[in-house]
């Protein structure tokens, strides 16, 4: 392994090691002052489990704060949040938007969702939209952090640092938060196809607030994809399973599509002629 890949896995794999231990101890501290007002294990149970997007959230932003002063006191120079916005953000790709729009619609075709009621309120919906929506947003300015100071004369080899990135945020994910509903395949799947959206060295912020939008957020909000909470505050859930071939399935086609697309129309256009 080069050192300049190892360096941003080991970067990466800090923060991720980060936001555990500081997960583990706002979880903790929560549940230590709950015991000291002689609460029962259940309340504390449900307490932990109605703000454990809150407590995820809060620990991911501190561990980018720390991730960010610890660069300063090394005396790199970081762009601030504003700028790499200004040089990031632009008007995302139409191929982004469709394979948003498609894997949506795959989803809701084949799983047939049935609508189940309105068992939560207004801001459990926007905490599940919000929560997964910044859960995965701020994964993306932690690595456009470190590709800015770690890589800016030497690139590492990005196919190599997607597969550990990817790797490195399943371990965090199912040590931060209880697979009861089985979704580490769709948060995987997730997460790797915003990896793929963000372009060769993750910039392509657009992309990804685009999917997190269109698909990811809505799916977790509306359509019970929670990996927090599940169906509990979804006004909808799927009726059929989705297995993980289904999820390989519409992954290739969507690469398939964002890799080959000029070359498909081009063809089909000399078909036409």
């Amino acid at each position: 392994m080069d050192s300049i890949l190892f360096k941003n896995i080991k970067y990466y794999a800090s923060y991720q090691g980060l936001f555990v231990i500081i997960f583990v101890i706002l979880s903790s501290l929560g549940a230590f002052f709950h015991f000291l007002l002689d609460h029962e294990i259940s309340i504390v149970e449900s307490w932990l489990h109605n703000n454990h997007w809150e407590i995820l959230i809060t620990a991911k932003l501190i561990s980018l704060f720390l991730l960010s002063r610890w660069f300063k006191i090394r005396l790199y120079e970081l762009k601030t949040v504003r700028q790499l916005l200004k040089e990031l953000i632009t008007w995302p790709q139409l191929r982004a938007m469709v394979i948003s729009a498609f894997m949506l619609v795959s989803y809701l075709t084949m799983g047939k969702p049935v609508f189940t009621g309105l068992s939560g309120s207004w801001y459990h919906y926007l905490a599940s939209f919000g929560g997964i929506f910044l859960y995965f947003g701020i994964e993306f300015v932690v690595i456009a952090y470190l590709d800015d100071v770690l890589n800016p004369k030497e690139r590492p080899s990005y196919l190599w640092l997607r597969l550990w990135y990817v790797f490195l945020f399943g371990v965090s994910f199912r040590l931060s938060i209880p697979d009861y509903y089985k979704l580490l395949p769709f948060v995987v799947f997730c997460f790797s196809t915003l990896i793929f959206l963000s372009g060769p060295a993750f910039k392509s912020w657009s992309n990804v607030l685009c999917f997190l939008t269109v698909f990811v957020a809505p799916m977790a909000a509306v359509f019970g994809m929670d990996p927090v909470w599940g169906e509990d505050f979804s006004p909808f859930k799927f009726s059929s399973k989705l297995e993980l071939s289904f999820l390989a399935v519409i992954w290739m086609i969507s690469f398939s599509y964002y890799k080959y697309r000029d070359q498909i129309i081009y063809g089909a256009q000399r078909l036409y002629r």
